[in-house]
């Protein structure tokens, strides 16, 4: 995917739209939306198409924030707003932890978003760094919201 996106500049831009600290700092991971049917994505009163879509999630105590990134050079999308999707929205979570990947499926009234997690982010170490510590907080935020059963 292009250059190889660096801490410093998630951080920096983290930063610039005040939404660095402690928490989102030790959450952020590279996820992308898996470019199969195509999801039509619509929470927090934010609709994009997001098939094929690359972002950097992080979570912030009632929100989950994910950063676009450009399909092309594989950084930030700074003319591209943030999503939020808030806990409230949520009517589930369903979490899977495969070989190669993990992924979380997040399902509201009438909608879902999938993202893929490598376990190895080539070149992201900070990726794999935060993986373990992510997937241990989506566990947490799902037992408050549940799996959507």
């Amino acid at each position: 995917m292009g250059l190889i996106l660096n801490i410093d500049e998630i951080n920096e831009h983290m930063e610039q739209l005040g939404l660095l600290n402690p928490q989102t700092k030790r959450t952020l991971v590279y996820g992308q939306v898996m470019p199969n049917a195509g999801h039509f994505f619509l929470f927090g009163a934010y609709a994009q198409l997001v098939k094929g879509a690359y972002f950097v999630m992080s979570l912030e105590e009632n929100r989950i924030i994910l950063i676009p990134l450009s399909k092309i050079s594989g950084k930030i999308d700074k003319k591209a707003e943030p999503i939020f999707i808030p806990h409230e929205e949520l009517e589930g979570i369903i979490l899977k932890n495969g070989m190669m990947m993990h992924s979380a499926t997040f399902l509201g009234k009438e909608q879902e978003l999938t993202l893929k997690f490598a376990k190895n982010g080539i070149g992201m170490k900070w990726h794999k760094e935060n993986l373990n510590n992510t997937m241990r907080e989506l566990e947490k935020l799902q037992k408050v919201v549940g799996t959507g059963e």
